[in-house]
């Protein structure tokens, strides 16, 4: 692990949820279309009717094969967040799981991460602790 695939589990999160709304887009548009018609019955007269379906080129091999392949790509990146996070939760040291987890997951700034610990540390120490523990990897 080293502190560059540290920094991408945030952004890790939300390519997968920027991806997920991508496949969620090609599931097919509702198209609504004005026809003309008669009823049925005498007296036959003409009438306006509004129709709903799918859009069929949404539904194309092509759309199919891309729909896969952004699916795959969701596997793989949440593959790799969950070594991330397994590889948080290993680290042995409380105080500084809670830093990574603070600064890298949540991404809060040293600021943040020193006033949500609340201990007596300063943010300072706590990003030097931080960045020894990246540098003995």
């Amino acid at each position: 692990m080293d502190r560059q695939k540290l920094k991408q589990i945030r952004h890790l999160k939300k390519e997968i949820e920027l991806l997920q709304e991508q496949i969620l887009c090609m599931e097919g548009d509702i198209i609504t279309d004005k026809v003309r018609g008669s009823d049925p019955e005498h007296p036959w007269t003409e009438k306006s009717f509004y129709i709903t379906g799918f859009d069929q080129e949404k539904y194309s091999r092509k759309m199919d094969r891309l729909k896969r392949r952004l699916e795959r790509r969701i596997d793989d990146l949440m593959d790799l967040r969950a070594e991330i996070l397994a590889f948080v939760e290993n680290i042995e040291d409380s105080l500084l799981r809670q830093v990574i987890v603070l600064r890298h997951v949540n991404g809060l700034t040293w600021e943040q991460v020193a006033a949500e610990i609340g201990s007596s540390t300063t943010w300072n120490s706590l990003r030097m602790m931080h960045d020894r523990f990246l540098e003995s990897l």
